[in-house]
């Protein structure tokens, strides 16, 4: 099978020379598993990486699972690719603040100013926020003030230097063991700060690579089996692992984002 040069599009945490240096080195191997260029789009924003998908400029794209649900029912895009962090294809969502604060639990949080990643970030933002309603928690009593600070680093560090009082981030957890994360935001980024777990919500599905609905059946099992043979050389491996932040790839449908819609239906959220 001949295959076409493949536009991947990527957003990244951090544009620095490290990225870009490991991003030379994925889109070689990726472009050598494949048989073909990977020509690889870096966008500044998600917007403007939605853009080219919905212009059928993109074939494929690391996007997180918010929008890869947003793409799968506007059927612009499908989930294929699911990332694998900490041995697992999901995650969980926490509301975290400083152990020594006075907010030990989601019942004090009456009047508190809030951290988020995104409007878009599940963990940073939606699933947290659809776990309190569910709860029967009123959003506009918990929080006097709310900002959005782009990145969970930038919240946990928020959060750290008592700039906001709670925050919310990614977390992994022992199998039934929801006290202490072995994984979260602060973690990844050194903090040594002693945080405590206020609420824990998910599963959530992890990072996935969507792609475009124009690619056939062949094409798109082609490119699960490049990314599945990233992670099994030395070199290579090490370049996937520092940009998607994961161990590893799995395939997945649209099955793979069932959860996180019940969630969110809690939210009445808008699409657009």
């Amino acid at each position: 099978m001949r295959f076409p040069i493949l536009r991947f599009g990527v957003v990244p945490a951090v544009d620095d020379p490290t990225f870009r240096a490991n991003l030379k080195d994925m889109v070689k191997a990726l472009g050598y598993h494949l048989g073909t260029t990977v020509e690889c789009r870096v966008t500044p924003t998600y917007s403007a990486l939605v853009a080219l998908m919905t212009q059928g400029q993109l074939d494929a794209a690391w996007v997180p699972p918010v929008l890869a649900m947003d793409f799968d029912a506007q059927r612009i895009a499908h989930p294929r690719i699911a990332m694998i962090r900490q041995n697992e294809t999901v995650y969980h969502s926490v509301l975290y603040a400083l152990r020594d604060a006075q907010i030990r639990s989601v019942s004090d949080l009456q009047g508190a100013k809030a951290a988020w990643v995104s409007p878009d970030s599940a963990s940073g933002y939606l699933v947290p926020l659809a776990s309190m309603r569910a709860r029967g928690l009123s959003l506009t009593k918990a929080f006097s003030d709310q900002v959005f600070l782009g990145t969970h680093e930038a919240v946990a560090r928020a959060v750290a230097h008592g700039q906001a009082h709670v925050g919310a981030s990614f977390a992994h957890f022992e199998p039934s063991d929801f006290g202490t994360p072995v994984w979260a935001s602060w973690i990844e980024f050194g903090l040594e700060v002693n945080f405590r777990v206020l609420l824990v919500a998910g599963p959530i599905p992890t990072d996935v690579i969507s792609m475009h609905r124009s690619l056939d059946d062949q094409h798109q099992q082609a490119i699960i089996h490049a990314f599945s043979l990233l992670t099994s050389d030395k070199q290579t491996s090490e370049a996937a692992r520092a940009i998607f932040r994961c161990e590893g790839f799995a395939g997945c449908t649209e099955e793979h984002l069932r959860g996180l819609r019940t969630l969110l239906r809690l939210l009445d959220r808008r699409r657009g």
